[in-house]
């Protein structure tokens, strides 16, 4: 038995069909990168916040310092991403919440400093996000979780949730940072127990 075989004729009509075949199986659909952390904010450091837009009424970039939150409750998360783009943080707080994000740094003695922008959560309290925030990759950023004000409805518990082309990385677990009272606290210990030490040791006899 004998088996023509016919060649196949490619018309252009069949290559441009193909072309678009292979064109729409080798679309893949590009999935954005989630990061979800929670922390606390309760018996947290407290610092003098920024004023903020929102009920403060101010816009960014901010120069000055809150009149409200002068001493309020903190949580600062570092992290990084791996691809420039624009970003979304959404915050959700049991409490009167507000979030400020800074780049190279957070100083909770100059909180005005590295500060890129704030976001408060009036008129909607427990709700402060960033929509597009344009961040570079391998850059560090902190995003600091803090109060309204001084009051026992001002900190609690959050979640937030960093979306974006690139993938996140958080940093180290975050370490409460020490209120200029505590340090002074600390060293005034040192001092103290150190000339104790050195009286005792004198009357021991020992020099």
């Amino acid at each position: 038995m004998t088996i023509n075989l016919l060649p196949t004729i490619q018309t252009p009509l069949s290559l441009a069909f193909s072309a678009i075949t292979l064109s729409f199986l080798g679309t893949v659909p590009v999935q954005a990168a989630s990061l979800t952390y929670s922390g606390d904010t309760t018996n947290g450091p407290t610092f003098n916040r920024p004023a903020a837009p929102g009920f403060e009424g101010l816009n960014d970039p901010i120069t000055e310092l809150s009149g409200n939150g002068t001493a309020v409750p903190f949580f600062s998360q570092g992290f990084s991403v791996e691809a420039a783009g624009f970003y979304d943080v959404i915050g959700t707080q049991n409490f009167d919440g507000l979030q400020f994000l800074y780049q190279d740094g957070f100083d909770p003695i100059n909180p005005l400093t590295n500060l890129l922008v704030g976001s408060d959560s009036f008129p909607d309290p427990g709700n402060s996000s960033f929509m597009d925030l344009s961040l570079m990759a391998d850059t560090q950023y902190f995003l600091v979780t803090t109060g309204f004000d001084n009051t026992d409805i001002s900190f609690g518990s959050f979640t937030n949730t960093i979306t974006g082309p690139g993938n996140i990385a958080l940093a180290a677990d975050p370490k409460p940072v020490p209120e200029p009272s505590m340090i002074l606290g600390t060293v005034f210990s040192l001092v103290y127990s150190r000339l104790l030490l050195k009286r005792q040791l004198k009357q021991q006899g020992q020099p």
